[in-house]
């Protein structure tokens, strides 16, 4: 295993804070690379922790992320049009968001806004 030797909950720690306070996701060159690089691990062992402990991979992880704060920004700034939210939360295009959105959440982004506005 690649991962043996590392303080596994640390890095799980240093990931969330990286995200959720950092807000890392919302830079849409935002990669597993530069993750694994900022905690000092190489992309196989960061890949390694994503799968084996939090059960996805890198592109569903960081998805994950933007959609929640997207959900958020629909919601709470009703002004704001799609595609700036689309962008805020580090998606490059307007079309790979409401994909992505509606994958997650089962409707759109425009619709996600009307039901909860």
């Amino acid at each position: 295993s690649k991962i043996r030797s590392l303080d596994i909950d640390a890095i799980i720690k240093r990931i969330r804070e990286i995200m959720e306070l950092e807000k890392a996701y919302s830079d849409e060159d935002f990669s597993l690379k530069i993750l694994a690089r900022d905690l000092q691990i190489t992309p196989q062992q960061l890949s390694q922790i994503l799968n084996e402990k939090l059960g996805k991979n890198f592109s569903t992880f960081l998805n994950e992320y933007r959609i929640k704060e997207a959900k958020k920004l629909l919601v709470d700034e009703p002004a704001r049009s799609i595609k700036s939210i689309a962008n805020a939360v580090g998606f490059n295009s307007n079309t790979a968001f409401t994909l992505a959105f509606t994958r997650y959440e089962r409707l759109s982004p425009s619709k996600y806004r009307k039901n909860n506005i």
